[in-house]
């Protein structure tokens, strides 16, 4: 008898270590790949939680807490480290690890029950039998890398849908959908498993059909939020461009104005006056051509009301519109979504930074094929360790704010198959680089720098 325990001991030992941590590192590295994270740069700090949190666990069996309770104190500790060791935000790694979670469950019912099958044993017997149960739950950790491998090599995560706006929801359609698909098989297979297959065909039909009317009810919540989203999109964009009109109707009453005191200084003989006058009357009018783009009203009201705010907080935007944007196959509203964050951003940096530097620079351009946006301020600089991190979900270097601002604009970037670059530095400032193709154009290689 004290024979057999020892040989249970050791076990239990040899499946903690190549069994119980792997399986964490793998759990780990779900994570980190489905929320759209690179974890190969940080594998042995990954190691390190994984042996830690396998440790835990373990604890938390020999003291004997209810398995609830223990899943949800795995949950807790995995989504904190996570976000602690490499900035995961708690909503991104909560999703991800209950997918994960449930991924493992998934594969350990179906390969325990064909173990289970093959061997002719129920589970019991397959758990104390190191020869059978071995074999298992390596094939476990064998199906888990392969899945593992198949994600990272085509690059999925469920985060990857474009963003519309600041009010996103949580996680999308698609992840619920993966959600629900792995919560109701995942039920099943534990009745079949626990229940040695006596499950009612009634319940499994019942929970089918509520899980595809819920699917179907949070589809169309979806859907509403959406078309909600666009609708006060196009409404923020035809108030551009009645501002611009207004503008527009209010500086030609100011023209008949302008001859009258034109006429005044002119009958009274002040030349100089006149000459003066006339030169502030120019400056104006290149200001006005600058902003007044007549195949583009739509960028041509972004800039009119950018100027008109950025003017009011101390801030100067000086304009080369070399292209009006009008040769690429950009819808006009995400074109306007793209620079308006850009200069948004810049602006922002700006004033959080104290004003070192009270200029933003847009340029738009052709060459060849494709057209260009850049968008500068000389000040502040971004430091080179967040260069990357800048366009991820969530991160933001500025208080209380959503950090959902070049998301948006990497989203819509690749959507219309272009190039965006970053460059901050002392000499250059901080520059961002938008390349897009033109219509017709052959795509450009779609990568963020």
């Amino acid at each position: 008898m004290s024979k057999l325990i020892r040989g249970v001991k050791k076990v239990e030992f040899f499946v903690f270590f190549f069994y119980s941590i792997p399986e964490m590192f793998l759990i780990l590295a779900f994570i980190a790949t489905l929320s759209g994270y690179d974890f190969s740069k940080n594998v042995i700090p990954m190691a390190l939680i994984s042996i830690l949190i396998s440790c835990c666990i373990e604890f938390f069996r020999f003291i004997d807490l209810h398995a609830f309770i223990r899943l949800f104190l795995q949950l807790f500790m995995v989504v904190t480290l996570m976000r602690l060791a490499f900035g995961i935000v708690f909503a991104r790694a909560t999703i991800c690890a209950i997918i994960s979670l449930l991924i493992l469950q998934m594969t350990e019912l179906v390969t325990i029950n064909t173990s289970m099958i093959l061997f002719h044993t129920n589970l019991q017997e397959l758990q104390n039998n190191p020869l059978l149960w071995v074999p298992t739950i390596w094939f476990i950790l064998i199906v888990l890398a392969s899945l593992l491998f198949i994600i990272k090599k085509y690059d999925f995560s469920i985060f990857h849908q474009r963003i519309r706006s600041h009010n996103i929801n949580v996680f999308s359609f698609s992840s619920y959908l993966i959600f629900t698909a792995f919560f109701t098989f995942g039920i099943i297979g534990s009745q079949l498993l626990t229940q040695e297959k006596t499950q009612s065909i009634y319940t499994i039909i019942a929970i089918f059909i509520f899980q595809a009317l819920s699917i179907l009810m949070v589809n169309e919540l979806i859907k509403s939020r959406v078309r909600k989203t666009e609708l006060s999109v196009y409404k923020e964009s035809l108030k551009d461009i009645n501002s611009l009109f207004t503008t527009v109707r209010s500086q030609r009453h100011d023209f008949s104005n302008h001859l009258q005191v034109l006429y005044i200084f002119a009958k009274q003989g002040e030349n100089e006056k006149i000459l003066l006058y006339i030169e502030q009357l120019i400056g104006q009018i290149k200001s006005v051509n600058q902003i007044l783009i007549s195949d583009n009203p739509g960028l041509s009201a972004l800039l009119q009301t950018k100027v008109a705010q950025f003017e009011q907080e101390g801030i100067s935007i000086e304009l080369n519109i070399g292209s009006t944007l009008t040769d690429t196959n950009i819808p006009m509203i995400e074109l306007n979504q793209i620079i308006g964050n850009l200069l948004d951003n810049a602006a922002d940096a700006i004033k959080l930074a104290g004003y070192p530097s009270n200029q933003i620079f847009l340029q738009t351009i052709r060459k060849n094929n494709q057209v260009e946006i850049k968008v500068k301020n000389y000040r502040p600089i971004i430091p080179s360790h967040l260069q990357q991190k800048v366009f991820e979900y969530g991160f933001s270097t500025k208080p209380k704010h959503s950090g959902l601002g070049l998301a948006i604009i990497t989203n819509l970037v690749k959507k219309n198959k272009g190039n965006l670059l970053l460059v901050s530095n002392e000499t250059v400032g901080t520059e961002f680089t938008i390349i897009f193709p033109v219509a017709g154009g052959s795509k450009i290689e779609q990568k963020t720098s």
